[in-house]
């Protein structure tokens, strides 16, 4: 039975137990022990009395047999177990299990009804993983001023499914650190990002500035950063502003790009197939590729139908690709493609180096790896409202890290941004946004894109310079783990 287990190397359970500043003698508790390396920490690093919850009796066993120390262990489940002690500490890494596969621990009485019928967990969404749970649960045994340190995955932060979690967190506690971990955290190798979270229950707000965490083989390095905090309350969505689709998807390019035909005029448009393919921020000058894009009342010479043919005997043949070969199948116009309006301002969504919007004066179609965002305001001020260091700082923070430091935004993801309120935004201001994206388009110059966050700064409680050091050093954070 999968129990959501990942165990924590020793190296970063010091380092996590360091984190604690509690006084000596204080009574710690790990609710899902495990291997037992926090306990072993605490035994050996403190002097703090050590208590554990453990639910795998495999485990358990192997622990207690080992362990020499009077410790309070319990082998029994943490979440439904009765518990009357406050806890001046705890410390963990939870189970990492999503919320499909819950009812699976029903041997141990653990299901998402048996688990929502308990008051402190019926906030927690259905959709919410075990984790969360678990940290939930800690926070009601810790006593007033007690300290809870946490290990777990950093999609809370972002995820709509984390929204209620992370107003709980800040009804009941203060977080006084946030750690983002990069490097070999844990004893296997987990496909997660995660973060490091010390709260202190009942306590007033304090601010923190987030750190970064590298573990290089024994080693961990610390990185500092100032604390960036974007006031929700002078955002709007993207959403209220523009509508956002993706670039023309062909079924395939071989086919469709840059095809062996000559009869240009009728049939060939040009068609952007990369962003490497345009300088700068404008599609005025970029290098582009040609597509067959046949409509209804295009005439089909000799050439062009053997062509087709050509093509739909291979389809037919290797049934490759699918969606053509359904399309000749129900006897469908196969090679007539959709035909899509690409005005507006683009985005590719791989980043390697810099973020860029592009705006697509010329109206040039597509291809897939772009976004299309067509704005139902003034376009220059749009691409103004885009192009600055508060949405490149956001996009950093919640793309996906690919191979090579490539970083991936999904469609949800930039309709997950957060632009300035034009409301509240005096109409000059209004006029130099729109001003300072004609001229970001038609010189291509970076400085312009500090002049807009520089404009827009006025409106925000994070800086200009405060909000650029965070998008350098996310940046360059990704770039490092990349190489």
């Amino acid at each position: 039975m999968d129990l959501g287990q990942i165990f924590t190397r020793r190296i970063l359970a010091d380092y996590m137990v360091s984190l604690f500043t509690l006084k000596s003698e204080s009574i710690v508790l790990d609710p899902c022990f495990g291997g037992g390396v926090f306990l072993e920490s605490i035994s050996s690093n403190t002097d703090y009395s050590a208590h554990g919850y453990e639910i795998d009796t495999e485990l358990f066993d192997i622990y207690r047999n080992r362990n020499l120390t009077d410790m309070s262990l319990v082998n029994a489940d943490f979440l439904l177990s009765k518990i009357n002690t406050k806890y001046d500490g705890v410390i963990m890494n939870p189970p990492y299990i999503r919320h499909e596969k819950i009812d699976e621990l029903d041997r141990y009485g653990i299901t998402k009804d048996n688990l929502t019928k308990i008051p402190i967990f019926s906030m927690l969404p259905r959709t919410a993983n075990i984790y969360m749970y678990f940290v939930v649960r800690a926070i009601d045994v810790l006593r007033a001023n007690g300290e809870l340190i946490v290990i777990f995955p950093e999609s809370w932060l972002t995820s709509k499914g984390g929204t209620v979690f992370r107003n709980y967190i800040s009804s009941q506690c203060s977080v006084e650190k946030r750690i983002h971990v990069s490097g070999k955290a844990f004893e296997e190798d987990a496909l997660v990002n995660v973060i490091i979270l010390k709260l202190k229950k009942n306590t007033s707000y304090v601010d923190y500035e987030p750190l970064y965490l590298t573990i290089e083989g024994d080693t961990i390095i610390e990185h500092g950063i100032k604390s960036v905090y974007l006031d929700p309350v002078n955002k709007t969505p993207i959403t209220d502003y523009a509508v956002i689709r993706r670039g023309l998807s062909t079924g395939s390019n071989e086919i469709f790009i840059n095809p062996p035909i000559s009869n240009e005029e009728e049939c060939l448009v040009d068609i952007i197939s990369s962003p490497k393919s345009v300088y700068g921020y404008s599609t005025k000058n970029a290098i582009t590729d040609k597509l067959l894009a046949i409509q209804n009342d295009t005439i089909i010479c000799n050439e062009l139908k053997a062509y087709i043919e050509n093509c739909e005997n291979t389809i037919r043949k290797t049934d490759n690709p699918k969606t053509l070969a359904a399309k000749i199948k129900n006897k469908e116009i196969w090679y007539s493609l959709t035909n899509i309006d690409c005005k507006g301002i683009i985005f590719g969504y791989m980043i390697r180096n810099d973020m860029r919007f592009i705006l697509n004066e010329s109206c040039v179609i597509v291809r897939d790896n772009f976004y299309i965002i067509s704005p139902a305001i003034n376009i220059h001020v749009m691409f103004a409202l885009l192009n600055n260091y508060y949405v490149y700082a956001q996009l950093e923070s919640i793309g996906r890290i690919y191979g090579g430091g490539m970083l991936k935004l999904q469609k949800y993801d930039v309709e997950s941004l957060l632009l300035a309120n034009l409301s509240i935004i005096s109409d000059s201001d209004y006029d130099e946004l729109s001003t300072l994206g004609v001229l970001l388009a038609e010189s291509g110059d970076k400085a312009i894109i500090y002049k807009i966050t520089e404009l827009l700064a006025k409106y925000e409680t994070v800086g200009v310079d405060t909000i650029r050091e965070q998008y350098e050093y996310l940046k360059t954070k990704r770039l490092e783990n990349g190489k």
